[in-house]
């Protein structure tokens, strides 16, 4: 991997406040991949627990339908949620440009994580501080249009 590409891959969320020989060692467990705009990364629903991390390019996060519910870029993590709990992909990830990534495949991240317990607890406290935060601000969006809620029936003459 080139040098612009490792310092991108050690500056995402996954790896932050670990010591660079580990860093290194685990950007050593991946495989580094190119696909153009339009392909997919991982789909919704497909089995699979490999973790993204992009190091160059930008893909859309999207739901099964299509909708669009982010927009990420170099240094973005994709497929932390499937890494985390073992079940299908909860959302599309589609290259809006060619994409550069890092895969690295579960079985061995997870090995690595078990033998390196300090590295695997530091980056699950690394994943549960992005979740719980994606998790709040979902729950504000879900009170918003909560509040916006009326009753249909109360126009009604």
């Amino acid at each position: 991997m080139d040098t612009q590409r490792l310092d991108v891959f050690k500056e995402n969320y996954l790896v932050f406040g670990l010591p660079t020989e580990r860093i290194d060692e685990l950007a050593a467990l991946a495989s580094f991949e190119t696909k153009l705009a339009q392909e997919v990364i991982c789909v919704k629903g497909g089995k699979g627990s490999d973790l993204f991390v992009i190091l160059d390019g930008r893909v859309n996060i999207t739901s099964l339908n299509g909708e669009k519910l982010a927009e990420v870029g170099p240094g973005a993590v994709i497929g932390e949620v499937a890494l985390v709990d073992d079940q299908p992909r909860s959302a599309n990830a589609v290259c809006i440009t060619a994409v550069h990534y890092a895969r690295l495949p579960a079985k061995e991240l997870r090995a690595y994580m078990v033998k390196h317990k300090d590295v695997g607890f530091h980056m699950l406290a690394n994943l549960a501080r992005v979740l719980s935060t994606r998790l709040r601000s979902t729950d504000a969006v879900v009170d918003e249009l909560a509040g916006k809620a009326r009753d249909p029936w109360e126009c009604a003459t």
